[in-house]
């Protein structure tokens, strides 16, 4: 007996009813207490839509325009260079950080006290006290802004580095140079009209949750106006004031809608120009500055990602640490010992949320990819982009609504649930490729010397793909431990992790002592991550362990 149909349609039904459910819940709210329609009048006329629709389309639109030109930018310049592999070494770690710790982080970083102005003062600045010319958060989003690109766009260029093997871009670049055209060029003409297709969607899935984050925006983004989807989280605590979130989350919806439509039209016109400019031929030679250039833009990126994390450990040990003094005179381990105690409970919240869920996200990536490579279930490779395309609020909302009605609401089993409907699409997303494209005659071989279907599968087929199983493992964890708004509506305030108790802590609690939190909650990620490293380079040269019956 093998995996078949009803284990990989059980994964497909606990996969698909939350979300299906959590799309009428909300519209079931927003369709309450009146109608739809009144409801939705009430909400476009509160004075509060207006800046916060501006806020969030400002900074959720510009930093995923800023997303895809940085990561062309370092594709371009840095690809094939000396800078390439020390990039692809040090973007990972950024990956693998929730967002909330290395928002604090960014905070740390650019505030008027913080690292960037204490180097530069006063010798350069002429301050001896923290300027009053600006805060971190502030008003415009620029701080929200600047943390959602040095985020999302280590994500957007692992997604693109991933899908380069598949282009031979070596070949296309020296195909285009013997023609006479600059690197930039055959960039530009050959490879990237390639890549988006590719990549098309995870770009979609970033410019959603830079539309509709909620943790960041807390942290970083300005409080009044917040964003929607901060409002929006504010109004759902409210009982009289449910059916307008639940109208701002469609709403939400429906910018995201919006925004990818208008994504795939400017795909199509820059296409329709792409084409113009490959039948033009004109060839001009490369830039050596402009290269330069694009290469310093990427250290900078990556520079501003790796100090935000280096901040955390350097605030949760500071005694002392006065302006301008770009060092702590004094260290100290009283912010770790007093913090141990009331930390400790949503360290092994989080912990356990993790393991679990990282577990059964494993476990049910690798039922569905093997009942679709024996035939069972169709290849549905879009369908695990819906909850990365789908605003947290429209589905968390009705979400909620149902637990309430079941009873589940505030259990450890609905929030588990959440955070294993969060982690599955990475899982099957990064175990695909190298599950369908693992050579078959390996099985072949196995089913030769009489070796049964399981006895394959645990024998051959996982150590063979040990490797990239590990990979997917150590990002279920850090997809689990940064789930924020799931633990929070669905926990009901009842199963506190690090990320709550982070996102809680903003505007009350010092720096220290967010600190703490913060470097907590980026060590159970990247230590998953240096596990998982360790576990595929171990692998690396491992034949698989011997199936003689």
């Amino acid at each position: 007996m093998a995996v078949g149909q009803p284990a990989a349609l059980l994964v497909a039904v606990l996969f698909i009813s939350p979300l299906a459910a959590g799309l009428l819940g909300t519209f079931v709210q927003a369709s309450a207490g009146a109608d739809l329609l009144r409801n939705l009048g009430e909400v476009l006329n509160d004075p509060r839509l207006r800046a916060a629709l501006v806020l969030t389309v400002f900074t959720g639109g510009l930093a995923s325009v800023l997303v895809a030109a940085l990561t062309s930018v370092v594709l371009v310049s840095a690809h094939g260079t000396r800078a390439w592999r020390a990039l692809n070494a040090a973007l990972p770690p950024l990956l693998a950080v929730p967002h909330a710790a290395l928002a604090v982080g960014i905070a740390f970083l650019f505030a008027p006290s913080g690292f960037v102005l204490r180097l530069m003062s006063p010798s350069l600045t002429g301050y001896d006290r923290p300027p009053t010319d600006w805060t971190v958060p502030d008003a415009w989003g620029i701080s929200l802004i600047v943390g959602l690109v040095v985020k999302e766009t280590p994500f957007l260029v692992l997604a693109a580095v991933a899908q380069l093997r598949g282009l031979d871009v070596d070949e296309s670049l020296s195909i285009g140079r013997t023609l006479g055209y600059s690197p930039a060029r055959c960039w530009s003409r050959l490879i990237l009209p390639r890549l988006w297709p590719r990549i098309r969607l995870a770009f979609l899935a970033i410019l959603a949750f830079n539309l509709a984050v909620v943790d960041m925006a807390i942290l970083l983004g300005p409080g009044h106006p917040p964003t929607l989807a901060v409002w929006l989280v504010q109004l759902v605590s409210d009982p009289s004031t449910r059916h307008v979130a639940a109208i701002g989350a469609l709403l939400l919806t429906g910018i995201v809608i919006a925004a990818c439509a208008l994504v795939l039209l400017s795909e199509r016109v820059l296409g329709l120009m792409a084409a113009r400019r490959r039948r033009n031929g004109q060839r001009r030679p490369g830039s050596q500055l402009a290269r330069r250039l694009g290469q310093a833009i990427a250290w900078i990126l990556t520079l501003t990602g790796v100090l935000s994390l280096l901040m955390l450990p350097l605030w949760s040990f500071a005694s002392r640490w006065r302006f301008p003094h770009a060092w702590p005179s004094a260290w100290t381990l009283q912010h770790w010992t007093h913090r141990l105690g009331s930390v400790f409970e949503p360290a092994v919240a989080t912990l356990f949320f993790a393991l679990i869920s990282a577990v059964f996200a494993v476990c049910a990536g690798i039922v569905w990819l093997e009942a679709e490579r024996r035939g069972r279930v169709p290849r549905l490779d879009s369908l695990w982009y819906v909850p990365l395309l789908v605003p947290q609020t429209t589905l968390l909302f009705g979400w909620q609504v149902w637990a309430i009605h079941a009873q589940l609401n505030g259990g450890w089993l609905v929030v588990m649930h959440a955070h294993w409907v969060y982690s599955l699409p990475y899982v099957v997303l990064i175990l695909a490729t190298a599950w369908r494209e693992l050579d078959p005659r390996w099985m072949h071989a196995s089913a030769t010397l009489g070796v049964g279907y399981w006895r394959t599968l645990w024998r051959v087929r996982l150590p063979l793909l040990a490797g990239p199983v590990a990979q997917a493992a150590a990002v279920a964890v850090a997809v689990s431990v940064a789930q924020y708004l799931p633990t929070l509506l669905l926990g009901a305030g009842r199963q506190a992790t690090l990320a709550t108790e982070l996102v809680a802590g903003q505007g009350g609690m010092d720096r220290r002592s967010m600190a703490t939190l913060a470097v907590l909650q980026a060590v159970l990620p990247l230590t998953a991550f240096v596990l998982a490293l360790r576990w595929q380079r171990r692998q690396r040269f491992a034949a698989p362990v011997a199936v003689v019956p």
